[in-house]
């Protein structure tokens, strides 16, 4: 186990861990975190328990990735993404109108001008 200063039973790593003593200790049986059995009681080190959260805070953030683009997201994502393209579309068709319609409103004016001005 190292250094026996480090040297922590499970209430402490519990305390340090935010984990219960009975999940610590099955964790040391699957060999996921370091320790030993001394008597009837299991030991581990602080640099263990240090260790194994920093392991999990990592496999979470891994996990982060693919559940943010799960299929649910993603469609979601897709869908409103095409429903804002289409009102930006429809929008845009929209405002297109209005502006060819006074451009032409526009260029009936000069040209009944005009014809007044020959007659």
């Amino acid at each position: 186990m190292g250094n026996l200063k480090k040297v922590l039973s499970l209430s402490q790593a519990a305390k340090i861990s935010g984990y219960h003593p009975d999940y610590l200790s099955a964790l040391i049986r699957k060999k996921e975190l370091k320790g030993e059995k001394v008597g009837g009681s299991w030991f581990t080190t602080e640099e263990a328990i240090n260790n194994y959260t920093f392991k999990q805070k990592i496999r979470h953030k891994k996990l982060a990735v693919p559940e943010f683009f799960s299929p649910t997201r993603t469609k979601r994502i897709l869908v409103t993404a095409g429903v804002v393209f289409l009102c930006v579309i429809l929008f845009g068709i929209y405002l297109y109108g209005k502006n060819t319609k006074v451009i032409l409103e526009e260029g009936n004016k000069t040209l009944s001008s005009e014809v007044e001005v020959i007659n």
